[in-house]
């Protein structure tokens, strides 16, 4: 088990030291912490189904850093979309969008995928140097999150080998906005909601 303080030099090395091993990292994102793995890794992220218990018909959501690396998972296509985009990103909301031809199937869901752009600058610059990647919360599945790291490195033990920490997350999980159809629609309430609620009315 390797733990180390969650920054972009610790983040970069910890990546490449699991990228070796297609292992994933449980690392800090801007609400609670996550467990991912570079979509380029799928053996890693087949080993995040297994950890968790996670049935393969919930994919996970994927972190990007910008607009380039967006338009590689997902399809923007109206106005209201970008404005919307533009309004809640960088921070910690997800958005529901049709997805990129070719994206494989863990990741997406009746033609979408489930995308966030982080507001903690280290974990964007790390996006940057691993291309989008997976991010689900690190608790087993049906099994409620638990904000502790002395818990969630007992919970994980032998499973993950990787931790990037820091004291800085939240108890709230990111909220959810629905953009792939022609209504924006909230579909979980979370991190901003007052915020997004003005923006989409």
């Amino acid at each position: 088990m390797l733990i180390a303080k969650a920054n972009i030099d610790n983040s970069i090395e910890i990546f490449r030291r699991a990228s070796l091993k297609s292992e994933p990292v449980i690392f800090s994102t801007d609400t609670i912490y996550g467990i991912g793995a570079p979509l380029s890794d799928m053996a890693a992220n087949e080993k995040i189904f297994e950890i968790k218990g996670r049935d393969k018909s919930k994919p996970f959501p994927v972190l990007i850093a910008t607009s380039e690396q967006l338009s590689e998972v997902a399809i923007v296509e109206t106005k209201t979309q970008r404005q919307i985009i533009d309004k809640v990103w960088p921070g910690p909301v997800t958005l529901i969008l049709k997805v990129k031809e070719g994206i494989n199937d863990l990741f997406t869901v009746n033609g979408t995928i489930a995308v966030r752009m982080p507001e903690k600058k280290w974990l964007r610059e790390l996006l940057k140097h691993t291309g989008a990647m997976s991010a689900t919360s690190a608790n087993p599945a049906e099994v409620d999150y638990v904000n502790d790291e002395q818990h969630i490195c007992k919970t994980f033990n032998n499973r993950v080998k990787f931790f990037l920490f820091d004291n800085n997350v939240e108890t709230l999980s990111s909220s959810i906005i629905d953009l792939s159809n022609d209504q924006p629609t909230i579909i979980r309430a979370g991190e901003n909601l007052s915020i997004i609620k003005k923006i989409i009315s």
